[in-house]
C-alpha cells in the first residue's frame, strides 16, 4: 500500500481510505474556511496538515491512540520514517497491530479460530480488521471485550433519543453504527465489563474530560487514559483489592504485558473464578442455580458477565416455600389419571412373539392409575419383549377391568388378604425369562433404565468372578429428589435409605457400586436365584424388609447386589406402610442374617462412605486428587491420570476422584470419560477439601495425589486432618518433575536463574516427605528423584494400546500436531510458534506446495493461536472428538517441544495409530526411543535439522515404514493395558502393604 495516498479502491479495506464527510464533521473546528471544501481539498488538507496534527483519516482508524499504543511507531513518525501512524498501519502495521482503541486484531483472530490466513485469503481480505468491517460486524461478531454487539443493539433500541434509527444497526453493523456516535458509550452500556454511569459519577475528572471533548466517552477515557491502575471499570471490581489478593500478576503489569489488574481479570481471572470484589464470590455463584449450565450452553462468556447481567433475576418461585412432598405426589397421581382415557382408546400392548427378555411382576391392589403409570413407562422405555404378570390382590376399582387398558399381559386374581410375599409366590411358576423385574405400582422406569440393569445383571466382577444377582436403581421421589440410592445396613439391623432427599444428580449417587440391599419395589433379579431363595419371606411384615431380606440372602448365597445409577426409577407415591419397619422385623432380620450384620458398619453418619458399599476383601478405597477432573480431552497429563483411575477400577478398587478446581465441563462429558464404578466429585474443590476429609475421616485406604504442586497447596489441610488420612499409604504422583524444565526454559530464553537445579528440586519436593511412595513418569525422572535422595520411587508411564490405521504411506498427506494447550507460553504453545515461525518457512520448495500443517487439540480460553493462522499452510481445527480420522489421513506427526518435563503422551498416541513422528531430541530422550528406528529426532532448537528430518520422513517410504513399525513394537511391549495394569498393581500392593 502506498503511504502517500489516501484514496481508496474498490478492493481496499474500509479502514484504508479517506472519508471526507467524516473528516469534515470530526475536525470542523480546526478546518476553518475549509469546512465547506470539496472532498479533494479535504484529502489534500489531511496529507499536508492532518497527518502532522495527528488527525484520523476515517472513523475506523484512531491516529492518536495508535501512536500512544505503539511507542515504536510514534518514534518512527517523529524521526520522519513515516508521515503518520496511519501510513505505518497501511504499510505493515495492519499485519498484527490494532488500529482502534475498540478493536483488537489479535483478540479477534483468537476469538474466531475459523479466521485463519487461508480463510481470509479465500474471502479476499487482508487482515482481521478488514474481515470485521466487511463481514464480521454485520454477523454480530465482537472485535473487543469491551464492545458487545448484542448488548449495544439492545440498549440502542431503548436508550437512544431516536430509537427508530437503531433498527438500521443490523444492516450497517453494530460497530460501524457505534462509531457514528461514540458518545453512546457514556449514555448506556456497550459491554457488561464497563458501567459508564457509575464511572462518570465516581470519577469527576473523567466526566470533565468527556464534557470538554478531550475524551469521546466514558469508555474511551477508561481504555485510553495513561494511568489505568487508578480507575475501576465498574463498582464490582477494585484494582487494589485484586492486586492484594493476587500479587502474582504485579510483575506482568509492571512489564507492560497487562494494562491493569482488570485487564488480567477479564482475560484470565474470571475463568479461574478469582474474586474481583470483597462482596463477589464467583466460585460459589458458579455452582448456584443454572449459572454453570448457562455458561456451558454459551449464553454468556464467563461467570462474571453472568453475575453482572443476571444476578438480579430471581426464579419465579423464589419467594415460595418448597411444596410438601404430598403435593408433588398428588400431581403425579393426577398425571397418572390422565392415562385412563388415552389407554381406553389405544391400550398398551405387551404381546410377546418369541422369547421374552424380562419377566415383570407387578403387585396391584386398587389404585389403577398408578398401575397404568408403571406399565406405560415400562412400555415406552423398553422396546424389547416383556412377559408381564400382574398379580391383583382383590382390587375393587377399575383394576378389575385392567385388560381393557393393557393387552398381552397375564393377570393373576387373588383375594384382598394377599401379601407381597404371596403375590410373588403365586407368580413364580409363571416366570419365563431369565431375568425378573419386581415392580411396584407407580414405579416409573426412565429411558434406558431396564437396559442398564439387564447389562449389569449379566456381568461378572473382573476381580472376584462373582455373578450379579440383583440390580437396584436410583429411585427418585415425586419431587425429583432422591428417595433411595442403595441402603446402609447397620450393625444393629437398621436400614437407612442412602442420600434420601438429596439432589438427583448428587455425584455420590451417580456411580455403580455393590451394596448390601435395597428396600424399593423396583429391582431386577436373576430368576434362578429368585427361585432358589423362594421369593419373599412372609415372616416379615413390611415389604421393604422382605426386599432387604431377599437381598441379604442373595449376598450370602455368593451373589452381588449392585446399585446401578443408570437405572433411574421415579416413584409417583411413596408407600409409607411398605417402609414402616417394626422392631420385630428388625429383630428377625438380625436373627436371619446374624453373620452378615455382624460385619456391617455401625449406623453412624460419619461411616456412610464405608457403609454404602460392599467391597471384596482385596478391594480398597482410593482417594484420587488432581488439578481438575482428569478428562481425556484436556491432554497434558490428564489422559494419564484418567488411565490410572480406569486401571484402579479394573483392579477392583473403589476410586473417588476429587478435583482441586471444580469442573466446568458438562456432566454428560464427565461421566462419559470415566468407568461407571468411579465416583467423580465434579462439584467439589479446594475450598471444600477440609470439610470433605472430616466427613469421610478414615474412609480411604490410600490417597493418590496427582502433581507435586498439589501436595504443597494442600499440606496445611492434610496436617490439620492427619487423623482422617491413611498416613502409611499416601502416594505422590509427580506426573512430571518440573525443576529441570524450568532450568531448560530459562536457558532457552536467556532468563535469569534464581535457583540452581538442586535448589529448585528441593523446593519442588519440599513436602514429598509425607508420602510412602513417589511415582515418576519415566526412567529419566526416576534417576533425578533418586539422585535428589528419594529411594521410595516407582515408575509409571502412559497406557497406550496400539491401534494402527491401515492407510499406507502413499495414501496419506500433510503434517499433524495434536496436543493440549492450557495456557499461553506452555511448552506446546511455544513449540508451535517456533515451528511455524522457524521451521515451516524452511520447508518451502522442499515439500509439495499444497502440504498443510494441521493443529488440533484442546485450547485454553486464554490461549491465542491467531499467529499460527496467519500462515496459509496452517489449518486450526481445535478439539476433536475422534482423533482417529486425523491420524489416519496425515503422513507424519511433528512434536517440536523445546522445554518440557515428564513424558509426551501426544507422541505415544500418534505412534499408537501408526503415525511416525519427528520430535525434538528432548522428547526422544524422555521416551528413550532411538532416532531412525522408533522415532526421528529433529535435534534441540535446531530449525534446519528439524526441517531436514521432516523432509526425510515425509518423502522416504522405507524410513516411514521402519519408524512406524518400530514405534508400534515399542508401545506393545511397554505401554499395553496389561503391562500397565501389572505395573500399577505392583505399586499399589507395595503402598498398601503394612509398613515395616
Amino acid at each position: 500500500m502506498a503511504s502517500d495516498s489516501v484514496s481508496q479502491s474498490m478492493n481496499e479495506p474500509l479502514w484504508a481510505g479517506f472519508d471526507a464527510e467524516w473528516y469534515r464533521a470530526r475536525y470542523r473546528h480546526a478546518l476553518g474556511d475549509l469546512v465547506d471544501a470539496s472532498a479533494e481539498e479535504l484529502a489534500d488538507h489531511y496529507v499536508r496538515v492532518g497527518k502532522r496534527e495527528k488527525f484520523s483519516p476515517n472513523r475506523f482508524f484512531d491516529e492518536a491512540w495508535y501512536l500512544q499504543a505503539h511507542p515504536d511507531v510514534a518514534a518512527a513518525v517523529e524521526a520522519g520514517a513515516f508521515a503518520s501512524g496511519f501510513d505505518h498501519y497501511r504499510s505493515d502495521g495492519f499485519i498484527n497491530r490494532s488500529p482502534h482503541w475498540l478493536f483488537s486484531e489479535t483478540a479477534y483472530l483468537a476469538r474466531y479460530p475459523d479466521l485463519t490466513r487461508a480463510t481470509l485469503d479465500r474471502l479476499g481480505v487482508i487482515n482481521g480488521y478488514d474481515h470485521y468491517l466487511r463481514y464480521g460486524d454485520r454477523e454480530f461478531r465482537s472485535g473487543h471485550l469491551f464492545f458487545d454487539p448484542h448488548l449495544y443493539y439492545a440498549n440502542a433500541l431503548v436508550s437512544g433519543p431516536d430509537s427508530s434509527s437503531a433498527t438500521t444497526i443490523p444492516a450497517a453493523g453494530p460497530f460501524t453504527s457505534f462509531l457514528s456516535d461514540e458518545a453512546q458509550a457514556s449514555r448506556f452500556k456497550v459491554s457488561w465489563y464497563f458501567d459508564p454511569e457509575w464511572y462518570l459519577n465516581t470519577y469527576p475528572e473523567a466526566a470533565a474530560a468527556v464534557n470538554a471533548g478531550e475524551m469521546r466517552s466514558a469508555l474511551h477515557h477508561f481504555l485510553t487514559n495513561t494511568t489505568p491502575g487508578v480507575y475501576n471499570a465498574l463498582e464490582w471490581f477494585i484494582e487494589d483489592y485484586y492486586l492484594g489478593l493476587y500479587p502474582d500478576i504485579a510483575d506482568a503489569i509492571a512489564a507492560g504485558k497487562l494494562r491493569s489488574a482488570y485487564d488480567h481479570f477479564v482475560h484470565y481471572g474470571t475463568f479461574e473464578r478469582r474474586k474481583p470484589h470483597p462482596d463477589v464470590d464467583l466460585n460459589t455463584y458458579f455452582f448456584s442455580g443454572r449459572v454453570r449450565s448457562d455458561i456451558e450452553r454459551g449464553l454468556v462468556r464467563d461467570v462474571f458477565v453472568h453475575w453482572l447481567s443476571r444476578r438480579h433475576q430471581r426464579p419465579l418461585d423464589a419467594d415460595l416455600d418448597r411444596p410438601d412432598l404430598k403435593m408433588f405426589e398428588g400431581l403425579a397421581v393426577r398425571k397418572a389419571e390422565n392415562l385412563i382415557p388415552l389407554l381406553v382408546r389405544r391400550p398398551l400392548d405387551f404381546t410377546v412373539s418369541g422369547e421374552a427378555e424380562v419377566s415383570v411382576v407387578l403387585f396391584a391392589r386398587n389404585r389403577l392409575p398408578l398401575t397404568l403409570s408403571a406399565l406405560s413407562a415400562l412400555r415406552m422405555t423398553f422396546p424389547g419383549a416383556l412377559d408381564v404378570i400382574v398379580v391383583d390382590g382383590g382390587s375393587q376399582d377399575d383394576t378389575t377391568r385392567l385388560e381393557h387398558f393393557v393387552k398381552g399381559i397375564r393377570i393373576l386374581r387373588l383375594d384382598r388378604s394377599t401379601t407381597h410375599a404371596e403375590a410373588l409366590q403365586a407368580a413364580l411358576p409363571h416366570l419365563n425369562a431369565s431375568a425378573v423385574l419386581w415392580l411396584g405400582q407407580g414405579m416409573r422406569l426412565s429411558h434406558g433404565a431396564l437396559q442398564a440393569a439387564l447389562r449389569e445383571l449379566k456381568g461378572h466382577s473382573p476381580v472376584t468372578k462373582t455373578q450379579v444377582g440383583i440390580v437396584a436403581g436410583r429411585v427418585l421421589r415425586a419431587d425429583g429428589r432422591i428417595g433411595e440410592a442403595g441402603v446402609l445396613l447397620g450393625r444393629d439391623g437398621t436400614l437407612t435409605r442412602y442420600l434420601e432427599g438429596a439432589d438427583m444428580s448428587a455425584p455420590e449417587a451417580c456411580f455403580r457400586r455393590d451394596i448390601a440391599c435395597t428396600t424399593e419395589a423396583a429391582f431386577l433379579i436373576d430368576r434362578a436365584l429368585l427361585q432358589q431363595l423362594a421369593g419373599f419371606d412372609a415372616a416379615f411384615e413390611a415389604s421393604a424388609m422382605q426386599i432387604a431380606d431377599l437381598c441379604l440372602g442373595a449376598g450370602e448365597a455368593g451373589f452381588r447386589i449392585v446399585h446401578e445409577p443408570a437405572m433411574i426409577v421415579s416413584e409417583d407415591v411413596h408407600d409409607g406402610d411398605a417402609t414402616a419397619i417394626t422392631e420385630a422385623d428388625r429383630r428377625l432380620l438380625r436373627q436371619r442374617h446374624a453373620a452378615t450384620i455382624r460385619k456391617a458398619w455401625p449406623p453412624a453418619s460419619g461411616l456412610a462412605a464405608r457403609a454404602r458399599s460392599v467391597l471384596h476383601p482385596s478391594a480398597k478405597r482410593i482417594l484420587f486428587i488432581e488439578d481438575q477432573v482428569p478428562a481425556r480431552s484436556l491432554g497434558s497429563g490428564f489422559v494419564r491420570s484418567n488411565d490410572i483411575v480406569r486401571t484402579m477400577a479394573v483392579l477392583g478398587h473403589q476410586v473417588t476422584v476429587y478435583p482441586i478446581y471444580a469442573s466446568t465441563a458438562p456432566l454428560p462429558a464427565i461421566y462419559a470419560d470415566f468407568p461407571a464404578d468411579v465416583e467423580v466429585l465434579h462439584d467439589r474443590g479446594f475450598d471444600t477439601f477440609e470439610a470433605f476429609l472430616q466427613e469421610r475421616s478414615g474412609a480411604y485406604d490410600c490417597v493418590w495425589i496427582g502433581r507435586t504442586h498439589n501436595i504443597g497447596r494442600m499440606m496445611p489441610v492434610l496436617m490439620a486432618q492427619a487423623a482422617a488420612l491413611p498416613l502409611e499409604a499416601i502416594v505422590l504422583d509427580t506426573e512430571a518433575v518440573t525443576a529441570p524444565r524450568t532450568v531448560l526454559k530459562a536457558n532457552l530464553f536467556g532468563e535469569p536463574l534464581t535457583q540452581t537445579l538442586d535448589e529448585a528440586l528441593e523446593a519442588e519436593l519440599a513436602d514429598a516427605w509425607l508420602c510412602r511412595m513417589i511415582v515418576a513418569v519415566n526412567a529419566l525422572d526416576v534417576r533425578i528423584l533418586r539422585a535428589a535422595g528419594y529411594e521410595n520411587v516407582a515408575e509409571l508411564g502412559h497406557m497406550c494400546p496400539v491401534r494402527p490405521t491401515p492407510r499406507k504411506w502413499g495414501e496419506r498427506r500433510d503434517m499433524l500436531f495434536l496436543g493440549a494447550i492450557h495456557e499461553p507460553n506452555a511448552p506446546n504453545h511455544d513449540s508451535l510458534i517456533w515451528f511455524v515461525d522457524k521451521v515451516l518457512p524452511l520447508l518451502k520448495d522442499r515439500l509439495p506446495e499444497d502440504v498443510r500443517f494441521t493443529v488440533a487439540g484442546f485450547r485454553g480460553a486464554s490461549v491465542d493461536l491467531s499467529a499460527l493462522g496467519r500462515d496459509p499452510r496452517v489449518e486450526l481445527v481445535g478439539p476433536v472428538k475422534d482423533a482417529a480420522a486425523l491420524y489416519a489421513s496425515h503422513r507424519i506427526f511433528v512434536a517440536p517441544t523445546r522445554f518440557a518435563g515428564g513424558i509426551p503422551f501426544k507422541i505415544h498416541e500418534a505412534a499408537s495409530y501408526g503415525l511416525p513422528v519427528v520430535a525434538s531430541d528432548l522428547l526422544c530422550r524422555q521416551l528413550d526411543w532411538r532416532s531412525g528406528l522408533e522415532i526421528v529426532s529433529g535435534g534441540d532448537n535446531d530449525s534446519q535439522r528439524f526441517a531436514d528430518q521432516i523432509v526425510a520422513l515425509y518423502t522416504d517410504e522405507d524410513l516411514w515404514n521402519t519408524v512406524r513399525h518400530g514405534a508400534l513394537r515399542m508401545l506393545e511391549s511397554e505401554n499395553s493395558p496389561r503391562a500397565y495394569s501389572v505395573r500399577l498393581n505392583s505399586i499399589l500392593q507395595e503402598v498398601l502393604a503394612p509398613a515395616r
